[in-house]
């Protein structure tokens, strides 16, 4: 999911394992489970993770850069972490510490699910160093500090909150040139670094600014966003014929 190749995703919010399941079955080169900021508890998310067909890479987001967080999570069996808020180094050498076991890290020892309940714990703890480690770029300060937060080893790829990171210089949209400037200063950096980034992009023009900036990791929507968009668009389209018969 982090290779040179543009990836495709989602973001999950609503607590159903049939949501995952659709969504995998779709297509989606990844799915990511928002425990920031959805109604998503640990056992929720379990069965969530369960639902998962084929091909898809399971990611989750925490809700802090918090070990606590990171061990109950990976002990699911999710590939990658999404951490919010990193705004220096010393925040994406802690992520990264928190993925890995001791003496490499902090992160404490008992996988549970992600070890298939103890049928495959060797083969598990030999692979455990290739959790996906994707930081979170936000705010001012972490933009201040791309460079030295992508050059952390163990950092696998980033990922623009364009909200987050628009309210960070006052504004309510990417769109505006200092926000933009700001994505554009991280995907050069990110590009001389060689480390993937990535983007929210619920609409075309926000897709295509992420790809001219060389982005991989791409969010397609939210399940939520999808429901409403769809849903709006039949029943529009159904008043408008319904009307033309009125």
């Amino acid at each position: 999911m982090v290779e040179n190749k543009i990836s495709l995703g989602a973001w999950l919010t609503i607590a159903n394992p049939e949501v995952p399941e659709m969504l995998s079955l779709l297509g989606f080169d990844w799915l990511l489970f928002d425990v920031e900021h959805a109604p998503l508890d640990f056992q929720m998310l379990e069965y969530m993770l369960m639902a998962v067909r084929g091909d898809t890479t399971p990611i989750v987001r925490v809700p802090f850069n918090d070990p606590v967080y990171v061990k109950r999570v990976l002990d699911l069996g999710f590939a990658g972490i999404l951490f919010p808020l990193i705004n220096k180094a010393e925040d994406a050498k802690q992520a990264v510490a928190s993925t890995r076991y001791p003496p490499k890290g902090i992160r404490g020892v008992g996988p549970r699910r992600a070890a298939s309940y103890g049928l495959k714990t060797n083969e598990y703890f030999d692979n455990a160093d290739k959790v996906l480690v994707i930081v979170q770029i936000e705010t001012q300060e972490a933009v201040k500090n791309i460079e030295d937060i992508l050059s952390v080893e163990g950092v696998n790829a980033f990922f623009i909150g364009p909200n987050d990171l628009s309210f960070s210089y006052g504004y309510r949209s990417w769109k505006e040139e200092i926000v933009r400037k700001a994505i554009e200063k991280v995907a050069e950096v990110s590009m001389s670094l060689g480390v993937p980034g990535g983007m929210y992009c619920p609409d075309d023009e926000s897709l295509e600014f992420a790809l001219k900036n060389g982005f991989k990791f791409i969010a397609l929507g939210s399940d939520y966003r999808f429901l409403v968009a769809g849903a709006r668009s039949r029943l529009e389209k159904a008043k408008s014929l319904a009307n033309s018969f009125s």
